[in-house]
């Protein structure tokens, strides 16, 4: 299918309550079933060494809540393991790598969020993924209230998503600012239409991608 060249990274990025983790598995299921090989990851915990990162850093836990810049590194550290163990040996294998958040959230959360600078962040990105971009950043966008309305609909553990209304707006910014700053690689959906809607737009997109990657088999063709 890909004549040996190497695969494609789509990343997933959005606030909390943006529905950016549901989508992602409806791709993964639209392209598996398609014939195409994807692999599904996330940050952070991608891996088994990444998995005790996000328990550190989305955990609420008395008397260890991260600093930002020690939220900063921890982030990166899952991103240089997840790269290395999992995202670098698929696109060799030349399969389709969807990532659930990827370098944007750390210039969202721990630049905009958190405010430190973005130009730090992006060095350590580049050292943590050997300057490998995505082929394609999704970016869910959805208003600050009404991501919090859908979060408090269905809570999480996660210490990020319980941060008060400016910060999710801030962190929305962020976001909006790395995909604009990315030109074409970056797409920015409007996640607050019904679920359909949503990801046939992120399917539209997916399909673009990857016919100019000749990413495209028959069977997703039909499906597209």
């Amino acid at each position: 299918m890909n004549n040996g060249q190497e695969g494609v990274l789509i990343t997933f990025e959005g606030i909390g309550g943006s529905g950016k983790s549901s989508v992602v598995t409806r791709v993964r299921e639209w392209l598996s079933g398609s014939g195409v090989e994807v692999v599904h990851t996330r940050e952070p915990g991608g891996t088994p060494l990444g998995e005790t990162l996000r328990a550190v850093v989305t955990g609420k836990r008395e008397g260890q809540t991260p600093t930002p810049w020690a939220e900063a590194f921890l982030f990166e550290a899952d991103r240089a393991q997840t790269f290395a163990e999992v995202i670098f040996p698929a696109l060799w294998e030349g399969r389709v790598v969807l990532s659930d958040r990827g370098e944007y959230g750390t210039v969202a959360y721990q630049g905009y969020g958190r405010g430190l600078p973005v130009d730090a962040i992006d060095r350590m990105t580049a050292l943590a993924t050997a300057q490998r971009r995505p082929d394609l950043a999704l970016v869910l966008d959805l208003p600050a209230d009404l991501a919090m309305t859908r979060r408090h609909q269905a809570p999480t553990d996660d210490r990020f998503d319980h941060e008060k209304l400016a910060f999710q707006e801030r962190v929305r910014q962020g976001y909006l600012f790395a995909a604009e700053r990315d030109g074409p690689r970056a797409r920015v959906v409007d996640a607050s239409r019904p679920a359909d809607e949503v990801f046939g737009e992120v399917r539209a997109l997916i399909l673009e991608v990857l016919r100019s990657r000749s990413f495209v088999p028959a069977a997703l063709e039909r499906l597209a």
